[in-house]
């Protein structure tokens, strides 16, 4: 469906309330801002365990450190992609200003925009964690053997 015959169709449906029309491409806006910090969450997840075990799985060998790399670099990637792309916010009521009568298209062709982006940085923060659970893997198949007082 294009955006000009989904923003008639949410038009008819508010019986041509722009502003309830525009509430509801804004509150699909913030249904992709949302998803967006849960990614962004999970590739902080991603440094806040390297943080804790990365020397460890970095220690077991050259693999575990490439993958533990790849996958770290690949998931801020993804983060730093949803953060430019997804996150990025301009206030609805300036499309009014600039174009009351396409207002609700502009924002529809907006949310299409970052929800494509969003589906992207998606993409690649689970290809961060592919990478970054075989450097775990790696690790686990030859676990490095820590000495110290037992207690």
């Amino acid at each position: 469906m294009s955006t000009q015959s989904e923003a008639k169709a949410i038009l008819k449906l508010c019986d041509d309330n722009l502003k309830l029309a525009l509430e509801i491409a804004e509150g699909q806006l913030n249904t992709i801002y949302t998803r967006a910090q849960i990614l962004l969450s999970l590739a902080g997840i991603v440094v806040t365990v390297t943080g804790f075990s990365g020397r460890l799985i970095a220690g077991s060998s050259h693999m575990a450190q490439f993958f533990l790399i790849a996958g770290l670099f690949v998931s801020l990637s993804s983060a730093i992609w949803v953060f430019l792309r997804v996150m990025h916010v301009r206030w609805v009521t300036v499309f009014l200003d600039e174009d009351p009568d396409n207002a609700l298209e502009e924002t529809l062709r907006r949310r299409n925009r970052k929800t494509k982006a969003y589906k992207t940085g998606g993409v690649i923060l689970c290809l961060g964690l592919v990478l970054y659970c075989i450097s775990i893997a790696l690790m686990l198949l030859d676990p490095v053997v820590i000495e110290g007082p037992v207690r």
